[in-house]
């Protein structure tokens, strides 16, 4: 077993590794604390457990399964593999042995979850219980059998979405007998996607009723800031909460590493995915079983391309993992990883949930994951058995980071953020209440289900044509479900496809957001460790055409973005400035980009290369801080500085707004202008990054004041004298962070501080 203080301890001392540890923290082993069921299992059920190891149940696992015996709708909320998944298996496994007739429906969401947790309830081993998925990835051919013979079926938000409730007669003896259903992994079910599926949830209770089902609802998370709440707005009921964790937890060593400065006056720090990278290889090369999360896509595949160069023969022992893999891919790589045939794996975090992928001696995280509940998520990967486990924070130059940097304490103290949903966007609403319109003609007590907000939608969607008013009925006169054809992850229900034009086949798919931005033509883009040169980007058809290169550089696009407001919902004031609330139109238009070449640290030239795209457009939520001219003229003297001022205040606030709502850079956005004709002065608009929103602004809305006083903190602490990553600049900033004042950013918000009451 290695020991990892002395480890982290070497790498202090050593010359090769220049970077030092902000905080090392040892956390000792915790033993485990058991509880007793009154009536105990059957027989039968405790002979299978305890063949698969398991002879005592945890405290938090018989108080949950209590609960749901007694027909409590509960959410489960715990650590990393602490047992969360028995605490709902037993009890879908007592009914099942009472009553074999009764079904249970589990929704993960990802497939790849649903696939592991198969193998974990098909281990119970049980006649009475016949398991499969029913996904995208299941045969048409085989969909009919597991309808009418599985009693317990896995799936995901997706496919209950479009391919079960549209299709409920063919499912109506399963909804007839419906007992259980499992929401899992619900942390996971924030802004657009969580408001997808809290709708679907919505449409799925009320099914279940029209054929005479009340199923218990059993929700499983890792630590967020508002279980509950969440728990309530997806399942639409009051639940019990179980919190208190009773696993016990290996030793553990933590460590935040700040990346060495490479310029004093610039405040740039070394990048942490070379920092991560180096780490990692040292630690794969000593047999130690890592994974390295990345922020990015872009940051997982660099840290992999960088590694296999350094691991020489080695090379084969390592393997990047993130979404845009074909599925086959993936489980190639959790089955090796599962094997031990791999010693590690560069992830995005798409393994940062359950998918069990064996024992992991040590995690490195690089860069903050944007939320307290990432980061022990992240750490929860390793240290599965009851070894040490080692966890190091990479801190990348951001703000954020380097609060943590500073005050890494808080990583251990902080409440966790709150996981945000709207389900009533009315976007999203609209399209679920017309999904079910489609699925059962709907009625004013249906508000049961969809809530007050349902009459509204309705009259909506009865003036826009899409329902008819028949008496008191909602009907549709579609012969297909408008469930299909739209993604309920995204924005947008478009996505592209990724074209090797070489191999002539495809290698994996985009978004349509993220397409403009990260697959233009002459774009760099990193998949599987290789490096691509997008040829074309073909709107009409949706691919993307691209050849593998060995280019030296990356590419930033720039993207021009203008903010219209639409309505002004709420208004008050955060010291000196106004602060409001409202609906937004913003176009966002990609016009050019620029090379960035590996190692200079600089564009090349300065020179963007033109683009001839088309905008896009999305109405959104918004919070907007408005400055009068009084304060910009007492505050900033040389009026040329104040776009600059208000550009650097907007992107240092961003980087402060995950501290207090789960979100990050693709979830939001900025436009400032030292005039706007809405508010007829100088404003800092922070808009969501999907229509309608996902509540993110309503949060950060009632905390602006909160977030002055963290951006100014952050902006004091750091010592960089024009600004830089650790404060100001942002790496997703579309005008390449020109103009940015630093100073101006600071007495402007300093200013609009001093009148806080």
């Amino acid at each position: 077993m290695t020991d990892f203080r002395k480890l982290v301890s070497d790498w202090e001392k050593s010359r090769r590794f220049l970077g030092e540890p902000a905080l090392i923290r040892h956390f000792p082993a915790r033993p485990a604390a058991f509880g007793r069921l009154d009536p105990p299992l059957d027989p039968d059920l405790a002979r299978q457990l305890a063949h698969n190891g398991i002879r005592r149940l945890y405290g938090h696992q018989t108080k949950a399964i209590r609960l749901i015996r007694e027909g409590n709708n509960t959410v489960v909320v715990s650590g990393t593999a602490s047992g969360k998944t028995l605490c709902y298996q037993i009890p879908i496994a007592e009914r099942l042995l009472q009553d074999p007739t009764g079904t249970s429906l589990l929704i993960f969401p990802t497939k790849a979850l649903a696939q592991d947790q198969l193998g974990s309830i098909s281990d119970l081993r049980l006649p009475e219980m016949v398991v499969s998925t029913y996904d995208g990835d299941t045969p048409r051919n085989q969909r009919s059998r597991v309808r009418e013979q599985a009693n317990v079926i896995l799936t995901n938000p997706d496919m209950l979405h479009y391919g079960i409730l549209p299709n409920h007669p063919l499912w109506s003896g399963f909804l007839a007998r419906l007992q259980h259903v499992v929401i899992d992994e619900m942390h996971y079910l924030r802004g657009v996607f969580g408001s997808h599926t809290a709708q679907i949830i919505s449409r799925l209770r009320r099914l279940a009723a029209h054929y005479g089902a009340d199923p218990t609802f059993v929700l499983t998370s890792a630590t967020i800031g508002n279980p509950v709440d969440l728990a309530r707005r997806l399942c639409g009921t009051d639940v019990a909460l179980v919190d208190k964790d009773e696993s016990p937890t290996g030793e553990r060593i933590v460590a935040v590493w700040n990346p060495p400065l490479e310029d004093k006056q610039s405040g740039a720090r070394r990048s942490p995915v070379s920092e991560t990278t180096d780490l990692y290889v040292d630690l794969v090369n000593r047999g130690v079983h890592t994974i390295a999360f990345g922020r990015s896509r872009r940051a997982t595949e660099l840290i992999h391309i960088n590694a296999v160069s350094q691991l020489g023969r080695k090379a084969g022992l390592i393997s990047p993992y993130r979404a845009g893999y074909t599925a086959a891919d993936r489980r190639d790589i959790e089955s090796r990883l599962f094997s031990g045939q791999l010693v590690g794996v560069s992830a995005t975090n798409a393994l940062e949930l359950g998918v069990d992928i064996g024992g992991l001696d040590a995690a490195l995280l690089c860069t903050f994951p944007g939320t307290i509940s990432s980061f022990r998520q992240q750490s929860g990967r390793a240290g599965r058995s009851q070894d040490m486990a080692l966890v190091v924070l990479v801190a990348g130059a951001d703000a954020l980071d380097q609060y943590f940097v500073h005050y890494p304490s808080e990583l251990f103290s902080r409440k966790p953020e709150a996981a945000v949903i709207n389900p009533t966007n009315p976007k999203i609403m609209d399209y679920h209440v017309n999904c079910a319109a489609f699925e059962l003609p709907l009625r004013q007590s249906d508000s049961r289900f969809f809530g007050e907000e349902l009459s509204e939608s309705g009259a909506r969607l009865v003036a826009e044509g899409d329902l008819d008013l028949d008496g008191e009925l909602l009907r549709t006169a579609r012969s297909k479900s408008p469930a299909h054809g739209r993604s309920i992850r995204s924005s947008s229900s478009k996505s592209f496809s990724i074209f090797d034009t070489r191999r002539r086949r495809p290698i994996g798919d985009l978004d349509w957001e993220r397409a403009f931005t990260d697959a233009h033509e002459g774009a760099i883009y990193l998949h599987k460790g290789q490096t691509y040169l997008i040829e074309e980007l073909d709107i009409d058809r949706l691919e993307i055409r691209a050849r593998r290169t060995k280019a030296v550089f990356h590419t930033e696009p720039q993207v021009v973005k203008t903010i219209e407001v639409i309505e002004q919902k709420s208004q008050g004031r955060v010291g000196a400035t106004g602060h409001a609330l409202g609906t937004v139109k913003v176009a966002a238009h990609v016009t050019g980009y620029r090379r960035k070449y590996w190692g200079k640290g600089q564009s090349n030239g300065r020179r963007t290369i033109p683009l001839d795209l088309p905008p896009t457009h999305i109405d959104t939520d918004a919070f907007w801080f408005t400055f009068p001219n009084r304060l910009l003229r007492k505050a900033i003297r040389n009026p040329k500085e104040v776009p600059g001022a208000l550009h650097a205040a907007e992107h240092a606030m961003i980087g402060m707004l995950p501290l207090f709502a789960i979100c990050d850079r693709s979830d939001i956005g900025g436009v400032s202008t030292n005039y706007h004709s809405f508010t007829d002065k100088a404003t800092i608009f922070i808009h969501e990054g999907h229509p309608g929103g996902a509540g993110i602004s309503s949060v950060a809305y009632e905390v602006g004041k909160e977030l002055v006083e963290a951006t100014v903190a952050a902006l004091k602490r750091c010592p960089c004298i024009s600004g830089c990553p650790s404060c100001v600049q942002s790496p997703k900033c579309g005008n390449f962070n020109e103009p940015l004042s630093k100073r101006g950013a600071r007495v402007l918000l300093i200013a609009a501080q001093k009148s806080m009451g």
